[in-house]
């Protein structure tokens, strides 16, 4: 995914559930996703955020 903070980077998130760090997704009746834990993305803008229900909530 692109990250949203408008930076440009490329966010790679493993689903794999033997490798560390991993996130699940999940998606609701309408295929909007919800990813868990929060991603903090740490090169370039180091934005941390949540996507629910297919909508970013930015961390403090």
């Amino acid at each position: 995914m692109s990250c949203p903070g408008g930076c440009g980077v490329q966010i790679a998130l493993s689903l794999n559930p033997d490798r560390r760090p991993r996130w699940s997704v999940e998606t609701d009746f309408w295929g909007r996703p919800t990813v868990s834990p929060s991603i903090h993305q740490h090169r370039a803008c180091s934005c941390h955020f949540w996507v629910k229900k297919g909508v970013i909530e930015w961390c403090r």
